[in-house]
């Protein structure tokens, strides 16, 4: 009797934990299709909409854009950005969305325009940056808004200048927006200069936290054999 009902015992173990896994699986299913885990925004093919399952979010006719450059979902899938060309798909427009697609909201405006794709989001996906240019057609006026990183707060949609913009080390990134990008000894424009990475250099890797010197923000980089300091408005994170 000891042996069988060891048996039976077992048997009832091995049931429970099979329901206890189709359960878990149940909910598992149960959260994908809800909204914790919603479909993702894709562009269609002919690049004026985008669509969330059979939903469609933004369109051209509607909004006015030629065609969507790109999108960008935030590292814990809570928002994403859809960057639509604007002149020449280089003073282009930003749309942000919750995951969902609820919630539009465009962040930039006149003489405020996103400079191609230069989007990036914090590690906590709590804050988006963009550089922020007037135009590359036009003259701006007087009152244009200064050039360079804007924060951009998801939730609130309110707008900053990069103060936070903190690079992450060990990320590669790439000079942009710039000739030369003048590496010197030490943060400040003062420091003694040991050299130089020229436009669209890859591969340049943040080596520590950044220093305020004046207006701007210095971080330590390494690239290849040369190491020093840089200003890290003129750097891009390389995407994943």
């Amino acid at each position: 009797m000891s042996k069988g009902g060891g048996r039976v015992n077992t048997i009832i173990l091995k049931g429970s934990l099979f329901l206890l896994i189709c359960t878990l699986n149940s909910i598992s299913s149960v959260n994908v299709m809800g909204q914790t885990n919603p479909p993702r925004a894709v562009v269609t093919e002919d690049g004026l909409k985008v669509m969330i399952g059979n939903r469609v979010v933004l369109q051209g006719e509607r909004n006015g854009y030629v065609f969507v450059y790109k999108v960008t979902y935030s590292p814990m899938g809570r928002y994403f950005v859809v960057i639509v060309c604007g002149y020449e798909c280089t003073d282009n427009i930003g749309y942000l969305f919750r995951a969902d697609g609820s919630g539009k909201r465009e962040f930039t405006g006149r003489w405020d325009y996103i400079l191609q794709d230069k989007v990036e989001w914090s590690a906590d996906g709590t804050k988006l940056y963009y550089y922020r240019i007037n135009s590359t057609g036009a003259d701006p006026p007087k009152g244009a808004p200064a050039e360079g990183w804007v924060v951009v707060d998801p939730a609130s949609g309110r707008k900053g200048f990069e103060a936070s913009r903190h690079l992450q080390t060990g990320q590669p990134y790439t000079v942009f927006d710039v000739d030369d990008l003048v590496v010197r000894s030490a943060p400040g424009k003062s420091a003694k200069e040991i050299g130089r990475l020229a436009q669209n250099t890859k591969g340049v890797t943040v080596t520590g936290p950044g220093k305020i010197s004046g207006r701007s923000i210095w971080v330590p980089i390494r690239h290849k054999t040369l190491a020093g300091w840089v200003n890290q408005r003129y750097l891009f994170a390389e995407p994943k």
